[in-house]
């Protein structure tokens, strides 16, 4: 029989708390991957079918791409609250902004006196600038979890504080 000590059993548990931590930190940076390449493509057709389609089967496609993302919205969030996962909730909050930049195509760029499809533009690129901080800020979040479950600081040194008594300063004031 192989008998395993209390180190081995410590170093166990750091390379599946690393590979965890690992996982998570794949699986969020995926994500945010999978939903920005989404918007992307959606950005690039919109812009394919810009320029082919008429202006009234344009409108109906802004309204119903809108309201598309806007159900997506609403279900994510919903998912979010029943679950409680925060994730989820920003996910839902992004389509909802993307629902909101969609139905404004036909609005704001009579607003600021530019075209559609610099409006267009402008926008992907924000949302591909948007998800490249989220990604980078959320890996750097989880590496730094996961330095600080590494350390071994918290074991180290303790949260009680000393109490020191209290000692006078002047004891000639005491007797007058």
């Amino acid at each position: 029989m192989i008998e395993i000590n209390s180190e081995e059993k410590k170093k166990i548990t750091i390379k599946e708390i690393y590979h965890n931590i690992n996982n998570t930190v794949t699986g969020d940076v995926l994500a945010n991957l999978a939903y920005s390449s989404m918007i992307m493509i959606y950005f690039m057709f919109f812009n394919i079918q810009y320029e082919v389609l008429p202006e009234l089967t344009l409108t109906k496609y802004i309204n119903i791409s809108s309201m598309a993302f806007l159900i997506i919205s609403i279900l994510m969030i919903e998912i979010a609250y029943k679950k409680e996962k925060d994730n989820i909730l920003l996910y839902g909050v992004e389509f909802l902004v993307l629902a909101i930049f969609t139905l404004l195509i036909k609005h704001i760029p009579k607003l600021v006196q530019c075209n559609t499809q610099t409006y267009i533009l402008v926008g992907s690129y924000l949302f591909a600038i948007y998800y490249m901080l989220k990604s980078t800020v959320l890996y750097t979040i989880e590496r730094q979890n996961e330095l600080k479950q590494y350390s071994d600081i918290k074991e180290i040194v303790k949260d009680e504080p000393i109490k020191k008594a209290s000692k006078r300063k002047n004891k000639k004031e005491e007797g007058k």
